[in-house]
Parts: C-alpha cells; structure tokens; sequence
C-alpha cells in the first residue's frame, strides 16, 4: 500500500529563498539540507523545489550553502539585516 500526502501551500509576507531557474539543476540537494522542510521537491527534473512554508525559515543558509550551482539566494527580511557603521565616521 503506497501512502499519498498533499501539501498546501501557506502564504506569507515573506519570501525567504529565491531561485535562479537559469542556474538550478534541480539536484534538490537544498531541500534535503533544509532544518525547517520549508522546501518541496517537485517531480521532474532540472525544476527547483516549490516554497512552500515560507514563514517557517530560520534563515540558516544551508540551502545556499548546499547548493552546487549557486542557484540559490536568500533574502533576509530587513528587520534582521544588520547595518554596520565604520567607527570613525562617529568620532571616535
């Protein structure tokens, strides 16, 4: 007996991972590396995997870092982006 699963995708204000389509292979090495299971395999070759939960990222990196084309690009909401500023430019 073969079990079936669905998957729905829950939307967010977010989209943590971006692909190049250009550059992916499709190996799905990133969604074997992902901690959260936000990303999907799809069936087919040479297609990225689907985001699906993209809420649930923790912005780790290890999709990216996984990946063997550099398809990958992760884009981390601007509340977390750090801003550093040179020290002399305080007067200090």
């Amino acid at each position: 007996m073969k079990a079936t699963y669905e998957a729905v995708f829950v939307g967010s204000s977010v989209m943590p991972v971006h692909f190049d389509t250009e550059k992916c292979i499709g190996c799905h090495r990133c969604a074997n590396a992902c901690q959260t299971d936000i990303l999907l395999p799809i069936d087919g070759k040479g297609k990225p995997p689907t985001v699906m939960y993209p809420g649930e990222c923790w912005y780790c990196g290890a999709c990216v870092m996984e990946c063997p084309t550099g398809a990958i690009s992760l884009s981390h909401p601007l509340m977390n982006r750090a801003r550093f500023i040179n020290a002399d430019s305080l007067g200090k």
